[in-house]
């Protein structure tokens, strides 16, 4: 090693983590240079890694009450291949067809 030579700086990570974990929103100091932000400010954002986008957020806003039921549902390889083949919103087209199913076929 040589004389302008301070060898290998690891660095130190100071911050207790689980106290910021647990902090809430109105312990965190406000500064008038940063204020918190809304949901409309992130409407649109770009989550990029590099060049290379890795995300966009979609404003949607919050949903007032459910209008689907999450579940699981056993399909063949075939039917799942097709769908997933016509792109996004491939599980929005299974639930229309299957709608259409229902209204065409009422049970007795």
């Amino acid at each position: 090693m040589n004389k302008n030579d301070t060898g290998k700086i690891t660095p130190i990570n100071q911050t207790d983590w689980a106290r910021v974990a647990a902090m809430r929103d109105e312990e965190i100091a406000y500064d008038a240079d940063n204020p918190m932000t809304t949901e409309a400010d992130w409407e649109g954002a770009v989550m990029k890694m590099g060049d290379k986008v890795i995300g966009v957020v979609r404003g949607r806003g919050k949903q007032k009450k459910p209008t689907k039921i999450p579940t699981t549902l056993r399909l063949s390889p075939e039917v799942m291949a097709y769908f997933k083949a016509t792109g996004e919103g491939w599980q929005t087209r299974v639930d229309a067809v299957l709608r259409e199913y229902v209204q065409n076929h009422p049970v007795s």
